[in-house]
């Protein structure tokens, strides 16, 4: 079974919520209940301080009945009052001890509980105190651990006893205690809980709103993976919940990918477009003449195989363009990278192209500064100048002139190829660098429009820039920007 992952976060948050509410409120319980006990006990003892303060100082026993009296009304368990006979009653000639054993089972009335008292002598027996469901017989001897937990009073300046509460020797607390902790544990364990399952409710709506383009997401990826480049995720509403979260990102992001898919689809269809109308010339040529002679229209002399030779090297040229573009963009191709001077490197370029200038009847010159050293591959390097010097040669008219430059500019080295032709529009400068782009038939005689594009693409691995302006005399100046090495001070 799938589960969806809108549906896993919404179930692990929900958890995550209940199982905080629970652990909460076993803290708090826990807590509560400590509280409430040591401020019963506390209470309690307070009890039987002010009674054994108040039994220490009695000198009678009709004394004795009135502290009793204040303390609250003492009853039996049958509730039976105990103070009315006692107070309407003679002073007693008896000492103060013989009337504490003749009253009757001691309870201290707190408002809405009872609370039982216990009177045991200073040997621990029992003297007064509840019926004997809660402390036994009277007369009843408790162990030192227990009764010496009370609070002691003295009779005429003699430890007499000790006063206890039924906590102090392991009663349970009354029934009215414990229903007032119920009530604030059920208080404790229903809020929380309510309050828990409303905040997972609420949390589930909230995630599965923001989670909604998660879905949309998914389906861009399957549409986009079945060829529909077109297709757009549509961004969330902006709100202060979510006006530059992750998820927004996430579509913005996909969305320029989708984009840059769509745009490479169309590239790549252009470009496979454009290589097949390159190579469709060179190829129907040879593949004309082969047939005009094989059926006998020429003859196969020396002339027409040399034509078909020069179209074969047209072709073999530019597949080899191709592979070398496709492999530089592709990194695949090793940088032997070191230090090039670059006014050698532009001396021997200048002669390798004399000849070619000469017939062409152009003049090369070169103004070339000796500081102009720079990290680079020198067969890549080198590949850029033919390119460069081709390109210039082709659109260079009878008479004009072509001239290198070399310099350094700051912490940069300055190339420059500049040529006395038409020049190139400012519109176009930037496109000249495409693949296979002709400006027009009087710059697109010859050559397969893939050298300007390999040209920049081998500057830039090098961590270079390229680019065209206009020269001096309205011709194309190429100017190409490498990293300087900077010659460490003595």
């Amino acid at each position: 079974m799938k589960i969806s992952l809108s549906t896993r976060l919404i179930s692990i948050m929900v958890f995550s919520i209940l199982l905080s509410a629970f652990i909460s409120i076993l803290l708090v319980s826990s807590f509560t209940m400590k509280t409430f006990m040591g401020y019963s006990h506390q209470r309690d003892r307070d009890i039987a301080l002010t009674l054994a303060e108040a039994l220490s100082s009695v000198e009678s026993e009709e004394q004795l009945e009135m502290v009793l009296h204040s303390l609250g009304s003492p009853k039996t368990r049958t509730g039976r009052q105990m103070m009315g006979p006692m107070m309407g009653s003679r002073p007693s000639e008896k000492s103060p001890a013989t009337a504490l054993k003749r009253m009757p089972s001691l309870m201290i009335s707190t408002g809405d509980e009872v609370i039982p008292l216990l009177i045991v002598d200073r040997n621990g027996k029992v003297i007064q105190g509840q019926s004997h469901d809660y402390f036994g017989v009277l007369g009843t001897t408790l162990h030192p651990d227990s009764f010496t937990q009370g609070a002691p009073f003295y009779l005429q300046g003699v430890l007499a006893g000790y006063v206890l509460t039924g906590r102090q020797v392991g009663v349970d607390v009354e029934r009215g205690e414990f229903s007032y902790y119920h009530s604030i544990f059920r208080g404790i364990l229903i809020y929380p809980t309510f309050a828990a399952l409303m905040a997972s409710l609420l949390g589930a709506l909230m995630l599965g709103k923001a989670l909604k383009p998660l879905k949309s997401l998914y389906k861009g990826v399957v549409t986009i993976g079945k060829g529909d480049y077109a297709y757009r995720v549509q961004l969330p509403r902006k709100t202060f919940l979510n006006s530059d979260d992750d998820l927004t990102r996430l579509s913005e992001g996909f969305n320029e990918m989708a984009s840059t898919l769509e745009a490479s689809q169309e590239w790549k269809k252009q470009i496979i477009t454009d290589t097949a109308h390159e190579l469709r010339t060179p190829v129907s040529l040879i593949m004309g003449n082969l047939e005009m002679i094989l059926d006998g229209v020429y003859q196969a002399d020396r002339s027409r195989l040399e034509s078909l030779y020069r179209e074969s090297v047209n072709l073999a040229g530019l597949i080899k363009n191709l592979q070398t573009l496709s492999s530089e963009e592709s990194g695949q191709n090793r940088m032997d990278r070191e230090i090039l001077s670059l006014p050698k490197i532009l001396h021997q370029s200048l002669e390798d192209f004399r000849a070619l200038a000469e017939k062409e009847k152009i003049t090369l010159l070169e103004d070339l500064e000796e500081d102009c050293s720079f990290m680079g591959d020198r067969n890549r390097t080198g590949q850029i100048l033919k390119n460069l010097l081709v390109n210039a040669i082709r659109h260079t008219p009878e008479g004009g002139g072509i001239t290198l430059r070399c310099k350094g500019e700051g912490t940069q080295v300055l190339l420059e190829v500049e040529d006395t032709g038409a020049g190139i529009p400012p519109d176009l400068r930037e496109r000249v660098f495409d693949r296979f782009f002709k400006m027009d038939a009087s710059r697109s005689s010859g050559g397969s429009g893939l050298g300007l594009s390999i040209s920049k693409i081998l500057v830039e691995n090098q961590g270079g820039q390229i680019r065209v302006v206009e020269g001096k005399t309205g011709g194309a100046l190429f100017q190409i920007r490498f990293p300087k090495i900077l010659k460490e001070s003595s």
